[in-house]
């Protein structure tokens, strides 16, 4: 089959069923499941559809708001979120940024940790106050209610006051070639200057986020110094993570 014709089934399907699969579309199409991946990529890419873990569904049902997220793929965060702790030690100054897996990462800390905490992200201000060690500075400047963080110029500017021992970065999209881009400038405005200000990078990221890409630009690769995902490190999808010279976990 001619691979508009791929496309046109795949939207089709999608949009009667809500959700697509890789395996599903594989039989349908008589094509093999690494074809399939490609054209949902292609699909993903010029915003049709949205890729998640194991296929696909509409763009529109993406869960919108921060409460919804939180339970999206939770076990995969918390698997993210207990390789991140490795890294964290009692005394550090660590920059948190937006995302439900920075969320499930703070959840999860150990409840005797000390830490000064700097982040924009206000959904973790309720379970950052149950830590009596943590020193937490919220970033002022826009209310951004769609992310629930705070951006823009005066959230810059205050990130450029600390040296960070550890940034955590929440992800949207991560590619070897196009880098860690946003889905919003004043998104990524902001984690590039956490990332200036930061001794070491660490990218939080669900596998279904690797090999995509959104429009706005945060940095290369090779500017992290560390990708966690919920995958087995030795998982051959993330050699080419490796190939750039970052540590993968």
């Amino acid at each position: 089959m001619l691979k508009e014709k791929r496309f046109s089934y795949i939207l089709a399907k999608l949009q009667d069923n809500q959700q697509v699969g890789f395996a599903e579309l594989s039989e349908e199409l008589q094509v093999s499941e690494d074809t399939v991946r490609r054209d949902i990529d292609t699909l993903s890419n010029n915003g049709l559809l949205m890729k998640v873990r194991g296929g696909a569904i509409p763009r529109s049902h993406n869960p919108l708001t921060f409460k919804e997220r939180i339970s999206y793929l939770k076990d995969d965060k918390e698997v993210i979120a207990l390789k991140a702790q490795s890294l964290i030690r009692s005394g550090q100054t660590i920059f948190l940024d937006g995302g439900t897996s920075v969320f499930t990462l703070v959840s999860l800390l150990p409840t005797d940790i000390k830490l000064t905490v700097i982040t924009n992200n206000t959904a973790i201000i309720p379970a950052l106050s149950a830590y009596p060690g943590i020193r937490l500075i919220l970033l002022g400047g826009i209310y951004f209610r769609e992310l629930e963080t705070i951006v823009g110029t005066q959230a810059i500017k205050m990130v450029m006051n600390f040296q960070a021992d550890l940034y955590f970065m929440g992800v949207c999209a991560l590619d070897v070639n196009k880098g860690v881009t946003a889905s919003y400038l004043e998104e990524a405005e902001l984690k590039q200057a956490m990332l200036q200000n930061a001794a070491s990078a660490v990218a939080l990221s669900t596998f279904e986020k690797l090999e995509t890409f959104e429009s706005y630009r945060v940095c290369a690769i090779a500017d992290l110094q560390c990708i966690i995902t919920e995958l087995d490190a030795a998982n051959p999808k993330l050699l080419p993570f490796r190939a750039e010279g970052v540590k993968v976990l």
